[in-house]
């Protein structure tokens, strides 16, 4: 399970101009930007590939939640006002292990490029995909995808840290 860090309160407070009826987390690691969600939409749910941290957010789950154990939106069919997620972005470096909480492939991208591929089938028309990438990651091959998909981004926040610096992406068609 991944622990909350920079990168999930920086999301979890660029969530907060966002309201509605429907709303998605892929990825909920330990729930911290899933209570915000819950706070600013009437229905919220979470799915997540790792049934552990699933059962964790049960025990502080608010009324207006559902959790579902499934790869992204794949188990999905409704559309949603609000996708989002802070999905593992790090590239995976040669002499590294692969740590899938973290790292999001070869070029840190492919999970976020897969988290939107699965987004798109249920987002609504007017609906937002909000993420989180890093100056770290093949970034250009991140926006090349989101085109390719037929979206278009813009950058909601940026923050530095010492070694990288977060982007927060809103991403809609």
């Amino acid at each position: 399970m991944y622990k909350p860090s920079e990168d999930s309160y920086l999301l979890a407070d660029s969530i907060k101009a966002y309201k509605g009826n429907l709303a998605l987390e892929i990825g909920v690691g330990s729930g911290e930007v899933l209570k915000v969600l819950c706070q600013r939409f009437r229905s919220v749910i979470g799915t997540d590939i790792d049934f552990k941290s699933l059962q964790y957010c049960r025990i502080t789950l608010p009324s207006n939640a559902a959790l579902i154990c499934c790869d992204a939106a794949s188990s999905l069919s409704c559309r949603f006002d609000l996708i989002m997620s802070n999905p593992p972005y790090l590239p995976v470096e040669d002499s590294e292990d692969l740590d899938s909480t973290i790292h999001g492939g070869r070029r840190g991208t492919e999970t976020t490029i897969h988290f939107l591929e699965s987004s798109v089938t249920v987002l609504a028309e007017n609906g937002k995909v909000i993420v989180i990438s890093s100056n770290i990651s093949d970034y250009d091959n991140l926006l090349y995808h989101i085109g390719k998909l037929g979206l278009r981004s813009r950058v909601l926040r940026k923050y530095k840290l010492f070694f990288e610096t977060l982007i927060v992406l809103e991403i809609g068609f």
